[in-house]
């Protein structure tokens, strides 16, 4: 027999061992025989024990009673099964579940922080652009005149303000990356002329510290890219900021530009060819330990109290997330005391990239597009009892909801009234703003997230599982869908697929949302 199998008298004494259970205890039958089994061994019971073993692991055992006849005298007949893999692979389940659903609360933690930064950046920005708005009034004497005094506390402040508005500015940037909002508009530009640009923004400022900067274009003829020009100008004012910032005076700055078809080996790109911006200072340089670390966030070469330059870290951190959202990277070489090298790669404009840049040109821009969604979301809001009495209808018809049957309209319609209620509402301020945030339609999605998780935490009271709640969200898709086409047939085919797109992207966010309160709440 597989299981072993163990016969102890009405003492507890073991009168008999099978060979599997020689092999589970590690000793032998004549071992085991005579001595105490040590665990009370109750007939009809079922229980879990820790079998010891003799110069090897504990392994875990299922143990079974029953009672019998051994030789005349009443006894208990135990059998034994090792499970030691099974709970093994329990507790890996178990912790890789944990794992799981730390690692999505974690996620989300994190997109809800960078999501609030990315709304706040009217909030932020508004009353720092008025302090310094107001300083720059009262420098330029508007109130009145100014002692000597005076004026070098209004160009304190002025600094101050400056400098906040720039590390606000970094801040809002990298969290609009992380949450997916900030937007891009690709283009083809002179490589060139960028760089002509973003130098110019930074000569002052170098000629002050006694730095030389300059630009050299490798090849004779400009090479032309395919990226955000005001972007690239951004990533190469901060390179060209940081290489001023960290060399001696009487050092020099240089970019290099041109075309290549086999970037460095570092560089994360596919395909080509690849324009490309060096950056060349002759200033402190990296450590090797450091160069790893220095595009993480809050991460700068200077550390710690005493550090003489100031910033946030976060630049270095936004450019490479720039530059390959641009489908380019931005990679670095550097030694310690020799100085360091930035390269920025985006990709070079060929046939491809001229035709899709051309079709850019001629596709519709966001006011056409958006143009009928304020229809469609009008004809969802006359809809919404119908929609609320079909979607309902159909939890009760679905075999993965057995429960709904019995449950009240109340119940099965929950929130989902709001829900629907508020895509409209939605939909129509997105047209009226033409596609500009607007504090209407911030509000609508908070109010959707809202809605989405208590609604996942009400459908894990109600008993519901993850694939029945994500059946549930379909159907109020396609509900939301057949209200809209039914109610709404004048609408341009255009505005009203444009619309289901939006609430498509609502629906995916409300899955996700709910799923996870509902795993929440089941825990």
């Amino acid at each position: 027999m597989a299981d072993g199998v163990v016969i102890i008298g009405l003492d507890g004494v073991i009168r008999f061992a099978n060979p599997a259970a020689e092999s589970l205890f590690g000793r032998s039958s004549a071992e085991l025989e005579g001595t105490s089994f040590g665990f009370p061994a109750i007939a009809g019971e079922t229980a879990e024990i820790q079998v010891v073993r003799a110069g090897g692991p504990p392994v875990a055992a299922e143990l079974r009673v029953v009672d019998m006849d051994w030789e005349g005298d009443p006894a208990r007949l135990l059998s034994l099964r090792d499970v030691t893999d099974r709970k093994r692979a329990e507790e890996r389940a178990a912790q890789l579940d944990g794992e799981r659903i730390a690692r999505v609360e974690a996620e989300a933690a994190s997109q809800a922080k960078s999501e609030f930064l990315a709304m706040m950046s009217h909030e932020l920005r508004t009353p720092l652009n008025a302090v310094i708005g107001y300083a720059e009034l009262l420098d330029l004497g508007i109130a009145g005149s100014l002692n000597v005094e005076q004026r070098h506390q209004i160009s304190r402040i002025l600094h101050s303000g400056r400098h906040l508005l720039g590390l606000v500015n970094e801040v809002l940037d990298l969290a609009k990356v992380e949450a997916g909002r900030l937007s891009l508009n690709m283009g083809l530009a002179h490589a060139g002329q960028t760089a002509d640009g973003a130098l110019a923004l930074v000569q002052p400022v170098a000629e002050s510290r006694g730095i030389q900067v300059s630009v050299q274009h490798v090849d004779d003829i400009a090479p032309t890219y395919d990226g955000d020009e005001d972007r690239v100008r951004q990533i190469l004012v901060n390179l060209l900021n940081n290489a001023v910032k960290f060399t001696d005076p009487g050092g020099s700055v240089r970019i290099d530009c041109g075309l290549t078809t086999q970037p460095d080996p570092e560089a994360r790109l596919m395909g080509g060819p690849w324009v490309y911006w060096r950056v060349v200072d002759t200033g402190i340089g990296i450590a090797p330990a450091q160069i790893a670390s220095i595009f993480d966030p809050f991460v700068q070469v200077e550390r710690g109290h005493t550090r003489q330059s100031e910033g946030s870290g976060l630049g270095l951190t936004i450019s490479r997330r720039l530059a390959r959202l641009m489908r380019g990277d931005l990679t670095v070489r550097s030694e310690l005391g020799m100085g360091s090298v930035f390269t920025l790669w985006l990709p070079a404009v060929n046939g491809a990239a001229r035709d899709a840049a051309r079709r850019r040109g001629e596709s519709p821009g966001p006011a056409s597009r958006l143009q009928g969604l304020a229809e469609t979301g009008e004809a969802l809001l006359r809809e919404l009892e119908p929609t609320l009495n079909s979607f309902v209808a159909r939890l009760r018809a679905e075999p993965v909801m057995p429960a709904a049957q019995s449950l009240r309209f109340s119940q099965l319609a929950d929130h989902i009234g709001t829900y629907v209620a508020n895509l409209g509402g939605v939909l129509i301020a997105v047209e009226e703003s033409r596609g500009q945030p607007t504090g209407l339609v911030a509000d609508g999605s908070e109010i959707q997230r809202l809605v989405a998780e208590r609604h996942g935490a009400q459908r894990a009271r109600l008993g519901w599982t993850a694939d029945a709640l994500r059946r549930e969200w379909r159907i109020l898709g396609e509900e939301i869908e057949r209200a809209i086409r039914r109610r709404a047939p004048d609408v341009d085919d255009a505005a009203v697929n444009e619309s289901l797109t939006i609430i498509a992207r609502f629906i995916d966010q409300g899955i996700e949302l709910s799923i996870r309160a509902l795993t929440r709440a089941l825990r």
